[in-house]
């Protein structure tokens, strides 16, 4: 965390009224069977989900998977030709998108140039029929929750793109919805900036307590800042669950092969406990059942020079902080990935070395999962 971030934190601790000025109810969100066609192509495929009151979830996938229709529909900018949207429990499905208890942020933030940063923050006021006092009062407190407190007479073209970001989602907020929307709000910034919003953002939510539904194609973005994550891929959810769940315990291959960087052998469980790949056993859970499978193995979790394993160094690929190391084990190719040490940095292609795999580090999919 940046020092700029820790000494917001501890402002807002020591004033919780600007939290307070801005909250409103948290919300539920409930999806039943959603789907969404243009033309003979459905882009969302039959998504059921459950969003938490006071949740960060995200929503992540590859550009085309569906998860920004999906989060359209949820705002009512899309109407599903299948299924419904709740929120707190009541349908809202046919309802316009100003009578829902929600707001979205946008990836180009929409900010209205000949308007200064109050008069962008107020514009959705003036339909609120928020009193002048009323109004006065709540913009200033997003903009200080956001801080940006003393930015309320600079024009947009005056700030930086972090800066409208922050202006986009005091927008948002003024409004105290219930659910926030965030369509890759991030997606514009520059990689340092993003990874320092990214921070922000979490830390925002979690003060405010709002229902944020985050889109993102970014996975180290969705697991910096959600609770919970939705995979989607070719308009269907994949899984649900925990960063950590969904990186350790992908429910198939398919999300395997989207989330990190993963070894996926074919092979066939033989013998409770152990897979045969190729001719080489390996150790795998014990509940894994019998039959053809395909082993998922993350590089991180291969350790080298330990265990009795013999491998052969075919390619050693500097990374910054680890190398990736390329290892022949008979007939399976593996990748490893290890700290860029004094060790390691002495590997090089054509060496042998040792490995190994624990169990608990292995996961057994199954092909037709995939």
């Amino acid at each position: 965390m940046t020092r700029d971030v820790e000494g917001h934190a501890d402002d807002v601790s020591r004033d919780t009224a600007i939290d307070r000025s801005i909250m409103g109810d948290v919300g539920a969100v409930a999806l039943r069977g959603l789907r969404k066609r243009y033309g003979e192509r459905t882009v969302v495929d039959g998504v059921s989900l459950e969003v938490r009151p006071g949740e960060f979830f995200s929503l992540l996938g590859p550009s085309g998977c569906g998860k920004t229709t999906t989060l359209r529909m949820i705002g009512g900018f899309e109407r599903p030709d299948e299924g419904s949207v709740l929120i707190d429990g009541r349908d809202v499905t046919g309802d316009e998108p100003e009578a829902r208890p929600v707001n979205t942020v946008f990836q180009n933030y929409a900010l209205f140039p000949h308007l200064d940063v109050r008069g962008n923050v107020a514009f959705g006021l003036r339909f609120a029929r928020a009193g002048r006092g009323d109004a006065d009062r709540r913009v200033a407190a997003a903009l200080e929750l956001v801080q940006l407190g003393s930015f309320g007479a600079r024009r947009v073209h005056q700030l930086s793109g972090g800066e409208q970001q922050r202006v986009a989602l005091a927008r948002a907020l003024v409004l105290e919805p219930t659910v926030l929307l965030l369509d890759e709000p991030l997606g514009a910034l520059d990689a340092q900036l993003r990874a320092r919003l990214q921070v922000e953002l979490s830390e925002l939510q979690r003060r405010v307590g709002i229902t944020f539904v985050y889109v993102t194609h970014d996975q180290h973005e969705a697991f910096t800042m959600s609770d919970r994550i939705g995979v989607m891929r070719d308009g269907r959810l994949l899984q649900v669950g925990a960063p950590r769940e969904i990186y350790e315990r992908p429910a198939s291959v398919d999300v395997a092969r989207f989330i990190g960087a993963a070894n996926l052998l074919h092979g066939t469980v033989t013998a409770r406990g152990v897979a045969d790949l190729s001719g080489q056993r390996m150790a795998v859970p014990d509940d894994a059942p019998l039959g053809d499978a395909v082993v998922m193995v993350r590089p991180e979790r291969i350790r080298l020079g330990a265990g009795d394993r013999s491998a052969r160094v075919e390619r050693v690929t500097f990374a910054g902080a680890s190398l990736r190391v390329d290892l022949r084990v008979g007939e399976v190719a593996l990748v490893a990935e290890v700290p860029n040490d004094d060790r390691a940095a002495s590997l090089r292609a054509g060496d042998t070395t040792t490995i190994d795999v624990p169990a608990d580090a292995v996961r057994v999919l199954s092909p037709l999962r995939g």
